[in-house]
């Protein structure tokens, strides 16, 4: 064949032909020999104690199939520290969340000493900024007589615990009074977490309902339960709950399998709220719809301590398991991803305002992985689980942290002090989410742009990163499902981001450039108790360009007419739309129509209050026309006593406080700018003067 030059391709092109080939061709090493293949992983072996620096721009081809997921978050976790050690303690706890595909978990007050006031709060932030693994955030505990004193430091915390029914821990709460206490002086932006079972739910819902606030009730266990909470919601009651993954996988029926391994002791099925019967467990299921979080309420006890015939303590631990059986519940039709990523991301992030983790937090899990849980891979000190021997189908492949692998194929790599405290994080992803120039913007993916890319770019004219949507969307939504009510809720690094995007737009619109329809789907909805023109249009303009609809609500021809509350009108609105706008002449009504709201509201004026986004506009153009705030004196002239848009003005440009600005107001006496406003610029350190024309 060879000398006739003629040859047949099915006689040589083998497998094996085509591999060394391509190998050849495209410079990729390759080992065919069995022997040398042992000899490298062997080596591979020898140096795994040598730290490995990971490059996450590298794709890599794996035999399995992997989905990533955001970090997913636990807001019901004890990790006994300070005080019980010897249960769990902050490391093992935080490596246990990561092993489990848990980037954030929110820490139950109930230590020794409980985390009751301001000491013992310094404490724990000390310890967990040196030991997290993870980001983590601190409830406040309730008693008896702190609420006088907590409110004062309730910003560095995530919520309010308030124990209404026997548990672990001394912080239990028996009279209504105080209960009262905490709902008058807890701040009201904050979330109030309660332990509340049986008849207690009906109570807290009562209070929930007289002070017109949110609470967020743990671990519901039982049919009577879920259906009064279901009733509320119905009826428009601001309450939000969780269920843990011991309820929804064990009862009272199914735990013999619990004492044959651990010794045939109760204490081992012991929890707090009791396991229930198999028809409360299907009820959680069959409620699943309206159960917005589910949380591990992690709380391990040794087997010595769970082995006492007397007085087993109460608790099973959760955070690595957790995951594992929701994949499993997933494999078996049960749940739904989207229903998983809502009820473990997308909601606690929401009833808790945290912050986003951005695209470099996310998990990777193996869907394809069948294994069966046993002692020997957890992390917890407890050392044991009420799930051993179930069989699971998914587990949890690698975990990345701020761009940093945590976790990967049962390893976790984070070292104590990574994990950061959520509070100081809100201001830390809002100042280092900045857009890059085109000079030093780096590669962030080494693939080549998809056909949505390409057909993005051919609308783009000019090569700088400033101006590509693609780079510009990927700032990390800080404001995502956030209430617009006072310029003092805006930072500067959000501010950055919205005059960015603004610019965007402006130029799109200049050039006749097509604007990504990024809002196609979504309703936005008029609450205007006021004339206007230039904002209700420019609202109305806005979300049409974004490819949404608006949907006008006429007070006039409206319910309200009839005597319909404010409140109940934002209920029925919020089943409709994604975002409200509201203007009414009454100070402090926006804030009100916001409590009762699940969509976010935006301030668009009330009465001789605020009006934020007029603020942001007057900051924008001053940016745009004049490029700088550096020595700027900035002259506010007239009725500042009843202008809303100077109040929001003044308390904005305290982001710029150090530009070395100052402010200058002109009013007769009688219409001065108010002392509020004054005392918020004199906090912030701008100098400001006043001139009373007559």
């Amino acid at each position: 064949m060879r000398s006739t030059g003629l040859f047949r391709a099915s006689s040589f092109v083998t497998q094996g032909y085509r591999c060394r080939r391509l190998a050849t061709d495209y410079s990729v090493p390759l080992m065919t020999d069995v022997k040398c293949v042992k000899l490298f992983v062997e080596a591979l072996r020898r140096l795994s104690y040598r730290e490995k620096k990971i490059d996450m721009s590298i794709d890599c081809i794996s035999s399995t199939t992997l989905i990533r997921l955001p970090g997913f978050i636990d807001c019901h976790v004890h990790l006994r520290e300070p005080g019980d050690e010897h249960k769990e303690d902050i490391v093992s706890g935080t490596a246990s969340a990561l092993a489990g595909g848990i980037t954030m978990v929110l820490a139950m007050p109930n230590t020794k000493p409980a985390l009751t006031n301001a000491t013992v709060l310094d404490l724990t932030e000390k310890l967990y900024e040196k030991k997290a693994l993870c980001d983590y955030g601190l409830y406040m505990g309730a008693t008896v007589d702190n609420f006088q004193t907590i409110s004062d430091i309730a910003h560095r915390c995530i919520g309010l615990k308030m124990y209404l029914n026997t548990t672990f821990g001394d912080l239990k709460l028996d009279n209504m009074e105080i209960w009262m206490k905490h709902f008058e002086t807890w701040p009201h932006d904050m979330p109030i977490v309660v332990h509340a079972e049986n008849q207690t739910v009906a109570s807290i819902l009562c209070l929930s309902e007289i002070y017109s606030r949110s609470v967020h009730i743990t671990h519901v266990a039982r049919r009577n339960e879920i259906l009064l909470i279901r009733a509320a919601k119905s009826k428009g009651l601001l309450v939000t709950c969780e269920v843990t993954p011991h309820h929804l996988f064990l009862h009272r029926d199914n735990t013999q399998f619990i004492l044959n391994e651990y010794g045939n002791m109760e204490g081992f099925r012991h929890v707090k709220p009791e396991l229930q019967t198999i028809d409360d467990c299907q009820a959680l299921w069959d409620n699943i719809d309206i159960i917005d979080c589910i949380a591990t309420d992690h709380a391990p006890h040794t087997r010595e301590e769970k082995s006492n015939k007397e007085n087993p303590p109460p608790g099973f631990s959760g955070l690595q398991t957790v995951i594992p059986l929701l994949l499993t519940a997933i494999h078996n039709g049960k749940l739904t991803m989207e229903q998983l990523i809502e009820k473990m991301y997308t909601n606690p992030k929401r009833i808790f305002n945290l912050p986003d983790q951005g695209d470099d937090t996310f998990i990777e899990i193996d869907m394809e992985r069948k294994w069966v849980i046993d002692d020997k891979f957890l992390l917890t000190k407890s050392a044991w689980t009420p799930f051993i021997g179930m069989t699971m189908h998914g587990a949890v492949h690698r975990v990345v942290l701020r761009g940093e692998v945590v976790f990967v194929d049962g390893q976790v790599l984070a070292e104590p002090g990574t994990g950061k405290n959520i509070i100081n994080l809100r201001g830390e992803l809002n100042q280092i989410k900045t857009i890059k120039t085109s000079q030093n913007l780096p590669l962030e993916n080494k693939r080549s742009p998809s056909h949505a890319e390409r057909k993005r770019q051919r609308y783009i004219s000019e090569p700088s990163a400033l101006d590509k949507p693609e780079n510009i969307l990927k700032i990390a939504p800080t404001l995502a499902r956030h209430h617009i009510l006072s310029s003092l809720e805006l930072n500067r690094a959000q501010c950055r981001e919205i005059f960015t995007l603004a610019r965007y737009y402006r130029n799109c619109q200049l050039h006749h450039r097509q604007i990504e329809p990024i809002l196609t789907g979504k309703i936005l909805s008029h609450m205007f108790f006021e004339p206007s023109t230039r904002t209700q249009c420019s609202f109305t303009a806005a979300m049409l360009r974004l490819g949404g609809s608006v949907m006008p609500f006429d007070s006039q021809v409206s319910s309200i007419k009839k005597g319909e509350s404010l409140e109940d009108s934002v209920r029925m609105l919020m089943s409709y739309a994604d975002v409200i706008v509201i203007r009414h002449p009454e100070v402090g009504i926006v804030q009100r129509a916001a409590n009762v709201s699940r969509v976010p509201v935006i301030n668009a004026g009330d009465g001789i209050g605020e009006h934020p986004t007029q603020a942001l506009l007057d900051v924008f153009t001053i940016r745009e026309e004049i490029g700088t705030f550096n020595g700027l004196t900035i002259t506010m002239v007239g009725d500042l006593k009843h202008g809303r848009t100077v109040h929001s003005l003044a308390k904005l440009l305290t982001i710029y406080s150090d530009k070395s600005i100052s402010l200058y107001y002109v009013s007769p006496p009688s219409l001065a700018m108010p002392q509020d406003v004054i005392d918020c610029v004199t906090a912030a350190g701008i100098p400001q003067d006043r001139s009373l024309s007559r």
